[in-house]
């Protein structure tokens, strides 16, 4: 009889334990679904943020770029000529973007050079306007020269811009005077852009959020359409002083 007792005691204690459990799984399963569908802290149930678009048209006005003029698509790529992710950009995603959509004429790809970095930023930024409007059809040409040089001894000094200027034949570049302040310029791109790091890449005037990502790029370029905003013509001459 004792043993009988023991043993219906132990299987009731089993028995309990086994249903405690399986309440305890219960709970918890509960309770994370429950905090999966909290909404993300500033958020209200059901918003949908639309992700900023922004406006391109002042910067790029007149501006020299790659592709078809038709083209439905535009890749605006800001960058500082010393940065070596700038240099990086360039080497593992222009070539993919090329390929696949500015020589099928399906993107507009511009460039913005900044100064932020560097005297040697400034000094190039200079020289490549400057040969944008003397010599446009090299423009492109010299830019990925600067790129495809980085790593060379002198790399941005006078120096080295007149062996560039020597080897694409730009024997007038220094006559130029742009009727805009470089600086200046690289103040209105970063307020008008939120630049906060160089590269900086806008699809269709919405900002990638990882510049590494040709994924991404490729997911705005399908899923958005260029904004068609006009230009207001507020870009930045030598003489503004409240860019």
């Amino acid at each position: 009889m004792k043993h009988t007792f023991v043993s219906h005691l132990f299987a009731s204690i089993v028995g309990m334990v086994a249903v405690l459990l399986i309440v305890l799984s219960f709970v918890i399963v509960v309770f994370w679904q429950t905090d999966q569908d909290e909404p993300a802290l500033g958020e209200k149930e059901g918003e949908y943020i639309e992700p900023t678009a922004y406006q391109t048209a002042d910067l790029i006005e007149d501006r020299l770029f790659l592709g078809e003029e038709e083209a439905e698509n535009e890749v605006i790529f800001v960058l500082d000529y010393a940065c070596p992710y700038c240099k990086e950009w360039v080497e593992e995603i222009y070539g993919q973007l090329k390929d696949d959509y500015i020589d099928s004429g399906d993107v507009k790809f511009y460039i913005l050079p900044q100064v932020f970095l560097s005297k040697e930023s400034l000094a190039l930024t200079e020289f490549t306007e400057k040969v944008a409007q003397r010599y446009p059809e090299q423009y492109f040409d010299v830019t990925n020269k600067i790129y495809e040089t980085f790593e060379e001894d002198h790399w941005g000094s006078d120096a080295y811009i007149e062996s560039l200027a020597s080897e694409f034949d730009l024997n007038e570049w220094e006559e130029i005077e742009l009727d805009y302040d470089v600086i200046r310029r690289t103040r209105q791109v970063t307020r008008g852009l939120d630049v906060e790091v160089v590269p900086s890449i806008y699809v269709n005037g919405y900002k990638i959020e990882d510049m590494m990502d040709y994924e991404e790029i490729k997911h705005l370029l399908e899923t958005t359409e260029r904004a068609k905003w006009p230009s207001s013509g507020e870009s930045c001459g030598q003489n503004d002083d409240d860019c």
